[in-house]
């Protein structure tokens, strides 16, 4: 972080352990004897000058594939997954599915700030296994990566082990084949698409484990799915980019990120009131943090036989927020326990302290008891608290259309969408591969 900000050199005094489960007087003997000496040390010697590095595009290696892999491996250009050696001739296929320039800067992405440039790009494209049709993807994808938005940084080397999930939609998804149905993010497009985006997050913006990707638990592979839009159009539902302000024949790549890749739900009834309850109890119960950070965002995947059976029943993407927004609510009391213990926010004073802040805070009503939780004597005096706001609840509609199926993704570091640009000759080049024209995949025509 301190080097997104431009910090040349950052001075670092490290409290060992997990300073959160010491008791005060461990905090202040490891402050006394461990951290401030650091402090000191770090005050008073010279601070190191950094080297620049610059980025070539020389032959770095040469040799077997045995030995290239193990190459790349020990000095963490690769996952550890075998990688397909990233020649020149191979890059430059791959450039001849852009206009852009092979140095033109797509992105600037933290920590590493290293420029982003379709040369680069395609190199970790090459290396996953991708198809080089796959690169406007992969572009619009690292421009959505580079956006502030996103806070790429943030959540780049978290120790909370953010997984960075990409959303595809237009016509662009149907023809390249990226998944939208039954194996979803486990399809073979989907599947290298994705690991190219996690190593241009490990070569490019920076994340290696043990250095600066720092999920406590490690991190999974970032994940690519696409939204059933032939299904919304049925149901006269938009698709995600159509809501963000595009248009229906747009393509475009939305990043975003979930601390964990879902809480799988079943409903099991045929009641759209009863299956909106359950998608606001996943709500509840698929926090940020799941101690204390309850208004995070919350992406909701939906089966499209469920999502059928709530259009069925009149409701629309916005309106079955509205309703999951006014469902979705914590006691108050039970969100204070685990914000005061689970280390998150701003906690001052005792639980007491905070629980009479947390009652009169906006949005803390009384009346307001989730339909899950049993109307005992009182139950009208139980102060509960939103647990999310209209504005990060997303529906996307995907997954297998022959399952009863909800899985609620919890994240909070921002998103970002942008628009694929294809080159001028995208038909000639996809006819050349075997692809039927772009115009083909429009849906609702």
């Amino acid at each position: 972080m301190a080097k997104d900000q431009g910090l040349p050199s950052f001075q670092v005094a490290v409290y060992p352990g997990p300073f959160d489960l010491h008791s005060n007087i461990q905090l202040q003997q490891n402050s006394k004897l461990v951290v401030f000496p650091q402090i000191i040390q770090a005050l008073t010697k010279p601070i190191p000058t950094t080297d620049t590095v610059e980025t070539t595009r020389e032959i770095v290696f040469t040799g077997s594939i045995d030995a290239i892999n193990r190459h790349f491996t020990d000095n963490n250009w690769s996952d550890g997954l075998a990688i397909v050696p990233p020649t020149v001739e191979r890059i430059k296929t791959f450039l001849k599915y852009t206009d852009s320039s092979a140095d033109e800067e797509i992105a600037v992405l933290p920590a590493a700030n290293l420029r982003a440039t379709p040369w680069n790009i395609a190199a970790n494209a090459v290396m996953a296994g991708c198809r080089p049709e796959h690169m406007p993807v992969l572009i619009a994808a690292v421009k959505a990566m580079g956006d502030p938005a996103f806070r790429l940084s943030m959540s780049g080397g978290s120790t909370h082990s953010f997984v960075h999930f990409y959303l595809v939609n237009g016509p662009l998804a149907r023809q390249l084949e990226i998944d939208h149905g039954q194996g979803l993010i486990a399809h073979s497009t989907n599947q290298v698409i994705g690991r190219a985006l996690g190593l241009i997050e490990r070569n490019i913006a920076g994340y290696r484990i043990k250095e600066t990707q720092m999920g406590t638990f490690g991190k999974t592979q970032s994940w690519v799915l696409a939204e059933d839009e032939e299904a919304l159009d049925k149901m006269g539902w938009s698709p995600y980019h159509v809501e963000r302000g595009f248009s229906k024949d747009a393509s475009t790549v939305a990043v975003a990120n979930s601390t964990v890749w879902g809480q799988n739900l079943i409903p099991a009834t045929s009641d759209p009131e009863k299956i909106m309850q359950l998608m606001a109890y996943g709500v509840t119960r698929g926090e940020m943090f799941a101690s204390g950070m309850i208004d995070s965002r919350r992406y909701l995947l939906v089966t499209p036989g469920v999502a059928e059976l709530l259009a069925d029943g009149g409701y629309t993407k916005k309106s079955l927020i509205d309703d999951l927004t006014r469902n979705a609510r914590r006691i108050t009391y039970e969100w204070t326990f685990s914000k005061v213990h689970g280390s998150f926010g701003l906690v001052l004073g005792s639980f007491e302290d905070e629980l009479a802040r947390a009652m009169k805070a906006p949005g803390a009503e009384k009346g307001k008891l989730p339909p899950w939780y049993p109307r005992f004597p009182g139950w009208e005096d139980i102060v509960t608290t939103p647990a999310a706001t209209r504005g990060k609840l997303q529906i996307i509609v995907c997954g297998d259309p022959n399952r009863n199926k909800v899985q609620t993704l919890a994240g909070g570091m921002g998103a970002a969408i942008k628009e694929i640009r294809l080159p001028a000759n995208w038909d000639e080049l996809m006819e050349a591969s075997g692809h039927r024209p772009l115009r083909e995949f429009s849906v609702g025509r």
